[in-house]
C-alpha cells in the first residue's frame, strides 16, 4: 500500500486499468430534482460524434482500456438527446473502440422519456438500463419534479411500463432522504407490486452543488433501522437489495494485484469525459465542478492532452496527493476500511472540503450502518438464509449504473 499511495503513477502502471468510461452526451436534464448535484443542468450542449471517437481513442492510445469496457451515458439526462443521436454515437464508439476491447453500453436515466422508440434502441444494442425512482408517488414527487414544479412519478411509471412491455431488464436506484426513513415497508412493497425486483438505496449525498443533505443529522440510528426493516420486507417479497450484495462482496479478499483503494479513488479505474471532451478520473460526480479551493477539476481534454501530461499536471498531482492521504488515513483509523476501501472522493470533497479526509455522512450511513446490519444477521446465524447465502458477489459500481442518479 505504501508505494501505491506515495508516488505518482506512471503510464505503464495503468495499462488495462479502465473498466468504466462515463460519457456525458449532454449536461442538460429535463427535470429538477431537489438533491441534484449537477452544476450545469440547463446547458443543452451535445457531445459531437468526433468527441465520442476521441474518448475511445484516448483510452486505446494510452493503453488504459480493459478487455471489457462499460460505456455509461450519464451526468445529465441521457434521453434528453434524440434516439438517432445514440445510433450515431454508438457507431462512433464502435469505430474507435480500442483493439480487443468489448464495449457494453449502459444508460442511467430518470425514466420520464422512455417510450417504444427508446425501447427499440435498447433492445437493438443490448443497452443496460438503470432507472431513478424514489418509490411511491408521495415520496418520489416530493424530490423529483419537473422544472415547473410538477411531480414526475406518472411519467416514470409510463417508462417502467414500456420497459416491461418490451421485456427489457432494468434495476432501480432509490435515493433515501429523511422522509424515506419512516417508510421502509411501504417503499419495498411499492417496488414489489410493480415487479421491480432489483433495487439499490443511494444515501442522499452532499456532493457537487448539493451542499446539504436531509440525512446529515441522522445520528440516532434511524437509517440503520430503515435498512433492517426494508431488508426484512424485501426478503419476504423476493426483492434483491444491491447493498446486501455489495457488503458480501466486500467481505471477500480483493483480487490478487489489486490496489488498496476502490474504483472511485484509484486513478483511471473510471474515466469521465464531459460533452466538450474535458477529462476526469476518480468519482464521476466530480466532472464539471469548480471548487472554491481547488478550482476546475478537469485534467485536460481527450483531443489535446496525453496521459503523461495529465499525470504530470498540477491538478492531478494535487488531487492524487490528497486522495492518497485520505485512503491511508481511512486504512489506519477505520474498522470498515476492508469494505469501502477509502470512500468516495466526491463525498469527501463535498462534506469535508478536501479529498484527504476520512469519515463522511455518506460513508457512515451508506457503508457502516449497512455493514453492521448485514454482519449482525450473519452473526445471528442467518448466513444460510437464501438472500445471504446466494446473493451474487458483484461489486456495487461494477456496471457503472449505480452512481448517483441524474
Amino acid at each position: 500500500m505504501a508505494e501505491f499511495l506515495t508516488r505518482t503513477p506512471r503510464p505503464e502502471d495503468l495499462r488495462g486499468r479502465t473498466r468504466l468510461l462515463v460519457l456525458q452526451g449532454t449536461p442538460f436534464c429535463n427535470i429538477a430534482c431537489r438533491y441534484c448535484y449537477l452544476p450545469d443542468r440547463s446547458n443543452r450542449a451535445r457531445m459531437a460524434p468526433e468527441t465520442v471517437r476521441a474518448a475511445l481513442r484516448w483510452l486505446g492510445e494510452n493503453g488504459l482500456a480493459a478487455p471489457e469496457l462499460a460505456v455509461v451515458w450519464h451526468a445529465g439526462e441521457p434521453l434528453a438527446l434524440p434516439v438517432d443521436w445514440y445510433r450515431d454515437a454508438f457507431a462512433a464508439a464502435a469505430e474507435a473502440r480500442p483493439h480487443g476491447t468489448v464495449l457494453r453500453h449502459c444508460i442511467q436515466t430518470n425514466g420520464t422519456l422512455i417510450d417504444d422508440r427508446w425501447c427499440a434502441l435498447f433492445r437493438e444494442h443490448g443497452v443496460q438500463i438503470g432507472l431513478s425512482l424514489d418509490g411511491p408517488a408521495r415520496l418520489h414527487d416530493a424530490q423529483r419534479r419537473t422544472r415547473s414544479g410538477r411531480g414526475t412519478h406518472d411519467a416514470v411509471m409510463r417508462g417502467v411500463a414500456a420497459l416491461q412491455r418490451h421485456r427489457i431488464p432494468f434495476h432501480a436506484i432509490c435515493v433515501v432522504g429523511d422522509a424515506t426513513l419512516d417508510a421502509p415497508e411501504e417503499l419495498v412493497e411499492f417496488f414489489a407490486a410493480h415487479r421491480i425486483l432489483d433495487i439499490g438505496f443511494n444515501v442522499e449525498e452532499v456532493e457537487g452543488i448539493h451542499t446539504r443533505s436531509s440525512l446529515s443529522r441522522d445520528r440516532a440510528g434511524r437509517f440503520r433501522g430503515f435498512f433492517e426493516r426494508a431488508w426484512r420486507r424485501a426478503e419476504a417479497l423476493g426483492v434483491e437489495i444491491r447493498e446486501v450484495r455489495t457488503v458480501l462482496a466486500g467481505l471477500q479478499e480483493p483480487p490478487a494485484g489489486a490496489g488498496p483503494g476502490n474504483d472511485q479513488n484509484t486513478p483511471f479505474d473510471i474515466v469521465t469525459v464531459t460533452h466538450d471532451g474535458s477529462l476526469h478520473t476518480f468519482s464521476p460526480e466530480l466532472a464539471g465542478l469548480q471548487h472554491p479551493r481547488i478550482g476546475a477539476l478537469a485534467l485536460g481534454n481527450v483531443r489535446t492532452t496525453t496521459l503523461r501530461q495529465v499525470l504530470d499536471g498540477p491538478m492531478f498531482r494535487q488531487a492524487w496527493a490528497e486522495i492518497a492521504a485520505g485512503i491511508a488515513a481511512c486504512a489506519r483509523d477505520c474498522a470498515y476500511f476492508p469494505l469501502c476501501r477509502g470512500g468516495a472522493p466526491s463525498n469527501k470533497l463535498g462534506e469535508l472540503g478536501t479529498f484527504a479526509g476520512t469519515e463522511t455522512m455518506a460513508c457512515r450511513l451508506g457503508h457502516q450502518e449497512i455493514a453492521e446490519a448485514v454482519l449482525h444477521r450473519i452473526l445471528q446465524g442467518l448466513d444460510q438464509d437464501p438472500i445471504v447465502a446466494t446473493a451474487p458477489m458483484t461489486h456495487q459500481r461494477e456496471t457503472g449504473l449505480n452512481t448517483s442518479p441524474p
